[in-house]
């Protein structure tokens, strides 16, 4: 499967579907909440938030679950372009400015807490008797909520080469998976074969950790 290049990086943010009001300048809460009535999250910014918390973006609570905020985190070597690039895709949901680690070399921002974001909870942080659980894989996952667009932005925020030694036989990507157990991989690789037409395989990583890899052919 070929994916469009309109789903990689552009500096357009993505729209939402409200008229979106002058941020608040200030941590006040009157018109922060006032700020928030304001916004809804469109099926982009869903879809870009399902690809990157498949990826190293988080989800955090500070009122027992019922808003939530997404957290990102990107290398400065690697992805800074990247993080920014999400930055300018968040804007209307950012209040504060990016913050650089320096002891991690890393760039950062977080998201406003909104129950928008309640529905990526529900698909990553409630397991199916309804308990909260660490962020997890559901059966159909693939099927049910990975898009074309959450699929890119999935590669960009944790893919690379299957190996990057020339002379390896299979020419491949892989997508960095070892955070979830090996039976939530398999349901990755399985919804990615079946709604893609990917050629995928389990590879263990060097710390023995699995990662979902598929050929550059598909």
């Amino acid at each position: 499967m070929r994916i469009s290049s309109q789903y990689f990086l552009h500096e357009r943010p993505a729209t939402q579907n409200t008229v979106v009001m002058q941020k608040p300048t200030a941590n006040t809460k009157k018109l922060l909440h006032e700020y928030k009535k304001t916004l809804s999250l469109s099926q982009t910014l869903f879809d870009i938030s399902i690809g990157t918390l498949l990826g190293d973006a988080s989800l955090q609570t500070q009122d027992g679950g019922k808003t939530y905020r997404l957290k990102f985190q990107q290398s400065e070597t690697l992805h800074r372009e990247y993080l920014f690039h999400l930055h300018g895709q968040f804007s209307d949901w950012v209040l504060s400015p990016r913050y650089f680690l320096e002891k991690r070399n890393m760039w950062g921002f977080q998201t406003i807490s909104h129950s928008d974001f309640t529905k990526l909870a529900e698909i990553f942080l409630i397991d199916s008797q309804g308990n909260p659980c660490k962020k997890h894989i559901k059966a159909h996952f693939v099927e049910h909520f990975l898009s074309p667009i959450g699929l890119a932005y999935w590669i960009m925020d944790d893919g690379g080469k299957s190996s990057y030694n020339k002379d390896y036989p299979r020419k491949g990507f892989a997508l960095n998976t070892h955070g979830f157990p090996k039976e939530q991989v398999e349901i990755l690789c399985q919804g990615l074969q079946s709604r893609y037409g990917l050629d995928c395989w389990i590879k263990p990583n060097k710390k023995k950790m699995d990662n979902c890899h598929f050929w550059t052919r598909s």
